[in-house]
């Protein structure tokens, strides 16, 4: 089921605040018309009962009066003629329910003259300039929501436009998606989409690399381990055939734990919420290397969270410390220092090297070459500044873990010398 449109939405909300807006105006505006027409109608009422006064004085005929106008002439000498509204002062302007009534008084006193204007009719006169005001104001909101309407259309063409092009898009197409003429307000969208494309791109090359190194380097393993197996079945083989088929098996076991790991680590992650303890990883990598001499001064620090996920952090301090342990020829030193930063060093025989290149591998060495791979992976995933320094006799590492400590956890204030 499609959503709702997102013109409908903007239309409704600007007809909403228009509608609100035009009621208000129109209020406000017959208001003001109500009051400027009183204002208008009472002057004309006492202009022209000033003028029937004086054609009174004069007595010159009175002309017929206007729709709406009553007229009643007191004089001294003679009773007052009826009037639908109560008597008052010489000079006064009285408002009834019904009528709107002018007195005006002769210099002597003699004549009195009393203009009424029905209520009624400045009602209907009234009634007809809102009717024509809300004529003028309806006509104003219609043209603005055709105006609304067409440059909400026009606005969102881009987007249609954009919708369009995808739904054309390949489902191979991985390339970037072009933002095109789409409103600032819509720019993310295209952004968002070409971060998600790209992860997938990220995962889908790390799947074609991992497919082809395990092809590339699982091949002479299970060869072996089938050669083995197969003398062993046809009872062919000799007394050290069972052990070679076991180090064939460990191998390929290592291989494939090894490829997974870098498979893992080329692997693009969004943001790492997992919080790993340094401290408490190394002493259990320590702990699982019985066998081997390590030594790791902490720095004092009792806890030390970095922001990633704790088998991430195994895995990369893992390879860093066997690559020292098996490539070494002496105790491997671990040291914390502040920054944070991480130091593994170990004595080599003769001149120490790193080997850069994949499944690159010394003469007469048993590993897999990935160790360093899957260690510059980590780093360069993470944001881990990785260096080395290999000097005469003596192999040096540095991991700059700064950027990995939002806070850096401090251990227990050193004891007063």
């Amino acid at each position: 089921m499609s959503g709702r449109s997102l013109s409908g939405r903007l239309m409704r909300r600007v007809l909403a605040v228009v509608g609100a807006g035009w009621l208000l105006s129109l209020a406000v505006g017959l208001g003001v018309i109500a009051h400027e027409m009183n204002e208008l109608l009472d002057r004309g009422l006492r202009t022209q009962t000033e003028l029937i006064l004086a054609l009174v004085e004069a007595d010159r005929p009175v002309p017929p009066l206007s729709a709406g106008l009553r007229l009643r002439v007191l004089r001294a000498d003679m009773p007052p003629p009826p009037a639908p509204w109560p008597g008052i002062g010489p000079g006064a302007h009285l408002e009834t329910s019904a009528w709107h009534v002018m007195r005006r008084d002769s210099a002597d006193g003699r004549v009195a003259v009393e203009l009424g204007q029905s209520t009624g009719w400045r009602r209907e006169e009234l009634m007809e300039s809102a009717r024509a005001f809300l004529l003028l104001m309806a006509a104003v909101l219609v043209s603005a929501l055709l105006a609304v309407r067409q440059g909400t259309r026009a606005a969102l063409r881009p987007a249609r436009d954009f919708a369009a092009q995808m739904a054309r898009r390949d489902a191979g197409d991985l390339s970037p998606v072009p933002a095109a003429d789409l409103p600032a307000e819509l720019a993310p969208i295209p952004r968002a989409l070409n971060g998600y494309l790209g992860r997938i791109e990220a995962l889908l090359a790390a799947e074609r690399r991992f497919a082809a190194d395990a092809a590339h380097e699982l091949r002479s393993p299970i060869a072996s381990a089938a050669a083995q197996a197969q003398l062993i079945a046809e009872a062919k083989a000799g007394p050290e055939a069972a052990t070679r088929l076991l180090r064939a098996i460990e191998r390929l076991g290592r291989i494939v734990e090894r490829l997974l790991q870098l498979a893992r680590a080329e692997a693009p992650t969004g943001l790492d919420s997992d919080r790993a303890d340094l401290i408490a990883i190394l002493d259990l990598l320590i702990r699982d290397r019985p066998g081997a001499t390590i030594r790791f001064d902490d720095g004092d620090h009792d806890r030390l969270d970095l922001a990633l996920a704790p088998d991430s952090l195994a895995i990369l301090l893992a390879n860093l410390i066997d690559n020292a342990r098996d490539h070494g020829t002496g105790p491997v030193e671990i040291v914390l220092r502040p920054g944070p930063v991480l130091v593994i060093a170990n004595p080599t025989d003769g001149p120490a090297e790193l080997l850069a290149d994949r499944f690159a591998r010394r003469p007469g060495s048993d590993g897999t070459g990935l160790g360093l791979s899957i260690v510059r992976a980590l780093a360069d995933q993470h944001g881990i500044g990785l260096s080395h320094e290999a000097g005469p006799g003596r192999m040096t590492i540095r991991l700059d873990l700064a950027a990995l400590v939002p806070t850096l956890a401090t251990g227990p204030d050193p004891a007063p010398g």
